[in-house]
Parts: structure tokens; sequence; C-alpha cells
């Protein structure tokens, strides 16, 4: 393994800038690992995904497999995907119905909740050396289920789920209850590609109000030529407040939050469906929540909502990215789309759209940012300059209630602020305190 070229990681990391190892260095990212993503809440799926009991995913949480089931008592368990026995994954399979678990190498078998039903040879094991839960599967050792959303920490201890995400998870709660039943579900297909560059640029770019313009330019006029001309984003436009998309960008509002997460404040985009449609589904609304509270669900300036480390959440839009670090220079992406229960189906098929047209492999608004994550990565590798500035906004940020504070346009706050819960993360100390 390589060693840092800091004794000390934090030292990586100042108020305005970044040292460029905490991209490049393998064995900071090695140490990202095991302080970051092993310690913070990480999102495992969600419960639509298994409605009945015995229905499961896997996936893996950063390295880990596991499995997401549902057991008879309707409760949701989060297991390690590793038999007890001999260490084989018991599950292969992406989703299902298991009932009951059986690994595939000795045939153990195992209920729902992990717990071990039966296996072949399991007289010949002798008690006194063996305990019960050394034949049981081993749950995750933390996890929460959150409106439908389930979210897991391979840490036994640290910050419980509520003082960690609490300030961010209006960003859920909008999503939700956006739905007249106030219940959401996946749509089935995730859309999954692999990022060519350090995790950390993934959340960076998406809240950076400056950079639309300008790589986004070929892309920004295929699609808005002829329907929003009006929000065109060119970077002379940016630059010089021409016109409705400059002043918006550099106008909006961004919002930060302790242990890293943020908020940028809305666009002028919004998903188009019918003048019947959109009746149907407020008057649901409103028969639901009233007309006070469907009209704050609906005016909720959020555009995108940071869940650091690890999602990306548009409330409105109905679609979250959530990543998983795969290597110093590589990040698996996967997007999910929901469905709002009650709202009209039309809803649904905008929202998948909106998707396909931002996140999908072959979106070419995705691929401009993938080929900049390759030229950043790359560029990084240079002697040039050791320092990455987040400078933009320094001194500008106005502070707020309980560590929260503000920005305009293009300050670079939420990146500070990321490498704020970055270097608490790092330090070994709670977080956010």
């Amino acid at each position: 393994m390589n060693a840092p070229k800091f004794t000390n990681p934090l030292n990586l990391v100042r108020d305005d800038r970044v040292h460029r190892d905490v991209y490049i260095d393998p064995a900071v990212f090695e140490l990202e690992i095991k302080q970051i993503f092993n310690r913070s809440w990480l999102f495992v799926g969600h419960d639509s995904q298994v409605p009945n009991a015995g229905d499961f995913i896997t996936t893996r949480l950063v390295n880990q497999p596991v499995i997401m089931i549902r057991h008879d008592d309707n409760t949701i368990h989060v297991l390690f995907n590793r038999c007890p026995h001999r260490g084989a994954k018991i599950c292969e399979h992406l989703s299902g119905n298991a009932r009951p678990l059986r690994c595939p190498y000795h045939g153990w078998v195992f209920d729902s909740n992990g717990r071990m039903v039966s296996s072949a040879l399991h007289n010949d094991y002798d008690r006194p050396t063996v305990s019960e839960s050394d034949l049981n599967m081993t749950t995750v050792p933390r996890s929460v289920n959150y409106r439908g959303f389930v979210f897991a920490s391979l840490s036994h201890d640290g910050p419980d789920f509520e003082q960690t995400l609490g300030p961010i998870l209006p960003a859920i709660d909008n999503l939700v209850d956006r739905s007249p039943l106030g219940e959401v579900e996946l749509i089935p297909g995730i859309h999954k590609h692999v990022c060519p560059g350090n995790w950390k640029l993934q959340l960076e770019n998406i809240q950076d109000a400056a950079h639309p313009p300008f790589i986004h330019a070929a892309s920004n006029e295929a699609g808005t030529k002829g329907r929003l001309d009006e929000f065109r984003m060119r970077a002379e436009d940016v630059m010089y407040g021409n016109n409705n998309a400059g002043n918006t960008l550099g106008e909006s509002e961004l919002g930060t939050f302790p242990y890293g997460h943020s908020y940028l404040a809305s666009i002028p985009i919004r998903l188009k469906v019918s003048r019947e449609a959109e009746r149907e589904y407020k008057m649901a609304l409103e028969a639901s929540f009233g007309s006070d509270k469907t009209k704050a669900i609906l005016s909720e300036p959020r555009h995108f909502n940071i869940i650091y480390p690890q999602i990306m959440l548009q409330s409105q839009f109905r679609t979250m990215k959530v990543l998983r670090p795969v290597a110093v220079d590589r990040t698996e992406i996967s997007v999910y789309v929901f469905r709002l229960k009650g709202a009209p189906e039309e809803y649904d098929n905008v929202a998948i759209q909106f998707a396909n047209a931002t996140n999908s492999a072959a979106s070419i608004i995705l691929q401009d940012d993938l080929v900049t994550f390759a030229n950043v990565q790359e560029g990084l590798t240079t002697s040039a300059s050791d320092w990455v500035l987040f400078t933009n906004g320094v001194g500008k940020d106005i502070a707020g209630v309980e560590g929260s504070f503000t920005g305009k346009g293009f300050t670079e706050l939420p990146m500070r602020n990321q490498f704020s819960a970055w270097r608490e993360y790092m330090s070994g100390n709670p977080v956010g305190n």
C-alpha cells in the first residue's frame, strides 16, 4: 500500500483549498473507506423493492456484500451476504424471494432474519465450543427504515441516524409527501454507470452552479432550442447576467449543514405534464393534506440535495443518485426513479423521461460530466500545483442555526462544507460535534 505523502491526512485539507492527494492517492482512498464510509449511514435500498415476506435484494455497502430481506413479521433485515460456516456468499442473485435462504456450498439454511434453521451437519458441532450466534448470519450493525428508505451503518457506534441526517431529512420528506398517499415506490430499472474519477468529484459537481454553461454548452443548445430558450445557459450569459438562466444561476441559494449535507435551491426547470394530469394531481394532494400543506410541498425550492457522503437527491424530479467508491479513480453510480403513489401515471412517465435524458448512459448531459471527471482526474496527477482551490464565496457565507450556512450562486460553500466533514471523519472524532 502506498504511504500518504503527508503523515497526517488532515494536513491535506485547509479552509479554502485541498491537496490534490485527496483525489489521487490510493492510501488516502483506503483511509476514506475505513473512516468515512464504514462509519456513516449508507443507503441500502427502498422497502418497495421487497414488498413480500422473503423478498430480497443484494447490494454492496461500499465493498461489503449484503442482503436486504423482508421477514415474516414485516420487518426488514440487512444481513451480511456471508455464510457463518465457511464464508461463502449465500445469495448471488440481484433480487428474488428466498424462503428460506440456503447456502450453496454446504446447504446451511437460514430464516429471513438470519437465524440458522437447519444444517446437514448441525448435530456434529460441539455446542460447548460453538455458540448459537456462531451459527447465524450476521446482521449489519445498525439499520433504519426511514419512510421506506433503508439506511445502514457498518459501525457499531457513532452518531445515530437522526443526529447525523436530521437537517437533510426534509429532502426525503418532500419526495414522499409529494405522493397523495404519502408513499413512494421504486420504479423497476436502475441506471448504473461508472464514473472515471474520484468519488468526491461527483458530489462537488452536483452543486457547482458555475459549470453548466461551459461543459454542457452543446447539450444545452440541443436540449433547449425551441423549447426553453429563455433558460438556455450560455457561458456569456452567465458571466454577464444577460438572461434569465444566468441571473437565476447566480442568485440561487446554497445551504449547508453539519456532517457534509447541503442543497442547491431550485433553478427554473420543471417536469411538464398535461393540464388535466396536473389538475387531477393537485386535487388528490389537497384532498389528503389540504391546500396550505399542498402549496408548501409543491413550492419546496431545493433543486439538488446531497446526503453526504453518498446520495444526490432531486425530490421534485423523483430522482436519486447513489455513489459507491470503487477505487481512487473509479466510482459506481446508481440512479433510482420513484413513483408517487396516488398520482396520475403521467407523472411516472415524465420522471422516467427526465432520468433518461439526464442520467442514463446514453445521456449527452451525463457524457459531458464523465469526460470532465476523467479530465480532472488526469489533470490532478500533474505536478503543476499541489492545491485545488475552493475560494469562491469565502468570507461571504451566512451563518444560520445549529451549524448551518447559506451562500449565493457560484459560491463553493458546499465543497468547503464537504471537506469540513471529511476532516472530522478522517480524524476519527465524532462528526458534527
